[in-house]
């Protein structure tokens, strides 16, 4: 046996490989005598009811082999304990992040058949954003996770791992099981823990409690919570500024929200198939959408101005006086962007102004042809053929003849003088 090992590993030991036929309390009495006197150590113990608490850490796992490297390193060993019954489960990974660590939650419930209303924790960074010692602020999808199963996230005080002592010692009690081993593969080294908690985890009697592991789990089991019937749905959480228009921008779609947000910033939860959007102060809910393709908008009715479509409508009928092509640009922009064509439609009569109707229906016609609604391409055709037209017309300025007009009336009295 590796240096280091306990008595209920050496005596697991002689069990499987060297046919030991003995109790484990000869291996107990013996190993004691080895032990060196200590100083008396003060502990409390914490009990708690039945479903009420779980545990979780991360600890060091046995050397396994790396398959892109060939080297062997050491894993990262998650433990939940469940703080009655003190049934664990184990489970080792090559790498942590902050929807690993709550995978692992949700393994850790299924295995159990339940969750726990609380689960306390360590301040470590996957689980909690800022460890303050009496405000602590969980991670959100962590704690979006632990809500979609009923529980609730309890961080102990920092640099006082001891208010978790239940799966410290679960932590250690896995690592004995496990010390001087190697592994070919993190499948077999998860494999070899399975085999070990069902085989002996389960089964023994607990040092504090006096009674089979399994046994008190059976009574534990009924106390936790049911499990949901789906598993949560990941998502990513960022910031968006809400644009001028009431919208914020998600991997190119627009999704809109109400227009009194205009100009602050949101929390968005990006998932796979729907876009929530998270008042920052409140935590509330504001809109929730489903995902639509880049370029896209989704909208709620009552979120746009109320005059809004009687304009747009407005603008399509007179655009449409201009010509044929003109007429189908308009209706295109106001099919694919309804009440926010608005913007496209009055940069429509600007072209108008500039260019002449003329000029622009040559233009509607190619991006008819084109099938592309952008004004940018009308202006760019502009741009490229620019056709003056001169005119004795002019807002502002009046027409020659009425000049003419004018400079008669005022000489007329100087030509009767004469």
């Amino acid at each position: 046996m590796p240096r280091g090992c306990n008595g209920k590993v050496i005596y697991q030991g002689l069990v499987e490989h060297h046919g030991y036929d003995g109790g484990y309390d000869a291996v107990k009495r013996f190993v004691r005598k080895l032990r060196p006197a200590d100083d008396p150590k003060f502990s409390c113990r914490f009990e708690t009811p039945a479903g009420q608490e779980a545990q979780v850490d991360y600890g060091e796992g046995a050397p396994t082999r790396d398959p892109r490297t060939g080297k062997y390193r050491k894993l990262r060993l998650y433990v939940m304990t469940l703080g009655m019954s003190r049934a664990i489960f184990p489970k080792v990974l090559w790498k942590s992040s902050k929807q690993v660590w709550c995978e692992l939650h949700e393994e850790a419930f299924t295995f159990f058949g339940g969750a726990t209303h609380i689960v306390r924790l360590d301040n470590l960074k996957e689980g909690v954003r800022d460890p303050d010692i009496y405000d602590p602020e969980i991670n959100q999808l962590y704690a979006a996770v632990l809500s979609h199963y009923g529980s609730v996230a309890v961080p102990c005080r920092p640099y006082a791992p001891d208010l978790k002592g239940k799966v410290e010692s679960s932590i250690g009690y896995v690592q004995s099981a496990i010390k001087g081993k190697r592994f070919e593969s993190i499948e077999e080294h998860n494999a070899q823990l399975w085999r070990w908690n069902e085989r002996w985890a389960f089964t023994r009697i607990h040092g504090t409690t006096k009674r089979q592991v399994r046994a008190m789990f059976e009574e534990e089991r009924p106390f936790l919570l049911p499990l949901p019937a789906t598993r949560f749905e990941y998502y990513q959480i960022g910031q968006r500024t809400v644009h001028f228009d009431g919208s914020v921008e998600v991997n190119g779609a627009y999704y809109h929200v109400p227009p009194h947000y205009i100009g602050t910033r949101v929390v968005v939860h990006i998932g796979r198939l729907w876009i929530r959007i998270i008042d920052p102060r409140t935590q509330q809910l504001i809109r929730e959408h489903a995902v639509t393709g880049k370029g896209q908008r989704r909208f709620v009715e009552a979120d746009l101005p109320k005059q809004t479509p009687i304009k747009v409508l407005a603008l399509v009928e007179r655009i449409g006086h201009f010509g044929p092509s003109c007429a189908i640009f308009a209706r295109a922009v106001e099919n694919e962007r309804g009440a926010l064509a608005a913007r496209t439609l009055f940069g429509f009569l600007d072209l108008v102004n500039r260019y002449g109707p003329e000029a622009v229906e040559r233009a509607c016609t190619f991006a008819v042809t084109a099938q592309t609604w952008r004004l940018r391409f009308l202006r760019a055709y502009l741009a490229q053929h620019p056709v003056p037209s001169l005119t004795t017309r002019h807002k502002i300025i009046p027409e020659i003849d009425r000049y003419s007009q004018h400079f008669a009336f005022l000489t007329q009295g100087e030509s009767y003088d004469n």
